[in-house]
């Protein structure tokens, strides 16, 4: 007859063998540190100063003091020593540390979560939280990695048919905020919300021919071209288009007067600006036509008035300076003009006008040749 049990190595009491006790006690020993097992930790490297009796630890590759010849042991703490016992193939643990469940394969302990391809028809997975029916998949985390596997990787969100959802929700405190995909039909949008209740599209994908609209409207970036010359009078008065040419003529040489800022008459036309336009900068190339003009003055105004009644007197327009440059220096040949705008918001529709004035001791009519443009964002 053996003398152990097959499986734990439990000591059996031998016919007549005296202090039965003894080996009925070594068997109880081995059974209470191995039935239901759960340890403290897993990966403790030094074992503990004054562990409590019963206290269990896997022992980790790598151990020192007393555990280090015995890596992938149970080390019991047990009337003042440490009692090792051998694992077996298959022993499962619950680490209480992680709170993570372990096995030994027969050489070391591993996570016993279940390989994946084990995982199928699972009523929810929670990731740092807790999943749902809504969210059987739930995720919560300072991100969420999805790689590829060798080449490339397709994130995929498929839909019954045209009239329902396909999408990605952006949203902040559980109310949304954005959304893309396909809404309600196949055309592919991007909306927006300020509460989460109140939507607006911002852009819109023809699923059939890809053309984009933009329903609620789009900043456009456009740039004109302010070319011509500009009169430089020996009064050095302040000149701007003259309205029969416009923004483009070939002169500007209507009077604004020779005082330390123009004279904004009311028959002065520049620049068409729609309401909600917004003026970002002037900028370009100017070019003088003698060295008597040493330099210049520039600055650009605003002005509406009433076009569905008239608009005939000063006193119907109203005006806004927006900005001025003052004692730019002439180089010869040609010198660069950037003149920042300040955003400036159209309140309703209007000119952008611009006045040069020359800088010099001027003793006949000479000019300043521009290549200029003005640049702005319309709302589409």
């Amino acid at each position: 007859m053996s003398q152990t049990s097959l499986i734990l190595g439990l000591p059996y009491i031998q016919p007549a063998q005296a202090q039965k006790h003894v080996t009925h006690n070594e068997a109880l020993r081995v059974l209470d540190a191995v039935v239901q097992l759960n340890v403290t930790s897993a990966t403790l490297l030094t074992p503990p100063a004054a562990p409590p009796e019963g206290a269990r630890y896997l022992v980790p590759a790598g151990a020192s003091g007393d555990w280090a010849a015995q890596p992938a042991a149970l080390a019991v703490w047990d009337n003042g020593a440490w009692l090792y016992i051998a694992a077996q193939t298959g022993w499962v643990a619950f680490v209480r540390d992680t709170a993570t469940q372990v096995y030994f394969d027969g050489a070391a302990w591993a996570n016993a979560a279940p390989d994946i391809t084990e995982v199928q028809n699972a009523t929810g997975v929670g990731v740092g939280t807790t999943a749902d029916a809504t969210n059987p998949l739930a995720v919560s985390g300072p991100a969420t990695l999805l790689s590829h596997s060798g080449t490339g990787h397709q994130l995929k969100v498929n839909k019954a048919s045209a009239t329902d959802t396909a999408s990605l929700l952006f949203q902040t405190d559980w109310a949304g905020r954005a959304e893309m995909g396909t809404t309600g039909s196949d055309d592919f949008a991007i909306k927006t919300s300020a509460d989460g209740t109140t939507w607006n599209t911002a852009a819109v994908f023809d699923a059939a021919s890809g053309r984009a609209r933009f329903p609620s409207g789009a900043r456009v970036t456009n740039r004109v071209d302010v070319g011509g010359r500009f009169y430089c009078y020996t009064n050095n008065r302040w000149v701007t288009h003259q309205t029969s040419y416009g923004i483009q003529g070939e002169n500007s040489s209507t009077n604004g007067g020779s005082g330390s800022d123009p004279v904004v008459g009311w028959e002065h036309m520049g620049m068409f600006l729609p309401q909600g336009a917004v003026l970002k900068s002037l900028d370009g190339f100017l070019r003088a036509s003698s060295t008597e003009v040493t330099g210049y003055d520039v600055q650009v105004h605003f002005q509406t008035g009433p076009f569905d009644t008239g608009w005939n007197t000063d006193a119907e327009t109203v005006r806004t300076s927006v900005a001025t440059q003052s004692g730019n220096t002439f180089l010869p040949g040609f010198n660069r003009l950037d003149l920042d705008l300040g955003l400036f918001e159209a309140p309703e529709d209007g000119f952008a006008l611009i006045f040069i004035r020359p800088i010099g001791t001027i003793t006949a009519t000479r000019y300043l040749y521009g290549g200029l443009a003005m640049n702005y964002v319309s709302t589409d």
